[in-house]
């Protein structure tokens, strides 16, 4: 996703982000340099802000990047592993070992890129989550039929298969649609299909 979540200092998520931009956070302050219209949340053009992050850390020189295998995790310094789940076998196994297995998870939602150009402008309606704002979110209507279709190809579609630490464990706040869909054929009109813009 390319959402940092809501800006409004009303709740925590704008709060800390607020916080945060008193601090000087790196982060913070480039997400501002390359926010994109989203309402009331702060979201990011992905290519850029990813370009604008890497040229600032190879900038730093209190930072070493290393664009290669890592094998093995360094005993003698401090070292921030930032693999996901895409780590090698190899790098995967000597996390295992350090955490004994423990609290490792990559389980996780992933949000599909769609592309403007995708799009047929003539079946969406532009409007913000909540009527607050400017009509920021594409949103693309079905009718019962179209929705029952998804539904069906959802629930019926081909699975990633599980890393061997993968539990199914999901995070209720970030959950993979077709988990949601699972749950039931109505559950994704309350959530991410709901009718709010």
């Amino acid at each position: 996703s390319n959402s940092f979540g809501s800006n409004l200092i009303s709740n925590a998520s704008g709060l800390m982000k607020e916080e945060l931009r008193i601090m000087g956070s790196l982060l913070v302050e480039i997400a501002d340099k390359t926010k994109v219209p989203a309402g009331q949340a702060l979201a990011v053009g992905r290519e850029e802000f990813s370009e604008m992050i890497t040229k600032r850390l190879e900038e730093e020189e209190n930072i070493e990047i290393i664009r290669e295998e890592l094998t093995t995790i360094p005993k003698d310094k401090y070292v921030i592993i930032a693999v996901g789940p895409l780590a090698s076998k190899k790098i995967t196994e000597e996390i295992l070992k350090l955490t004994e297995g423990i609290n490792l998870y990559f389980y996780d939602a992933v949000a599909p890129i769609v592309t403007l150009e995708s799009i047929d402008q003539e079946k969406v309606y532009y409007q913000s989550r909540y009527d607050k704002g400017d009509g920021e979110y594409i949103n693309c209507g079905m009718t019962k039929e179209e929705y029952d279709n998804f539904y069906n190809e959802l629930i019926d579609a081909e699975r990633a298969p599980l890393k061997i630490f993968e539990e199914e464990k999901v995070f209720e706040a970030c959950m993979p649609v077709e988990k949601m869909a699972a749950r039931g054929e109505k559950t994704l009109l309350f959530g991410p299909l709901k009718p709010k813009g």
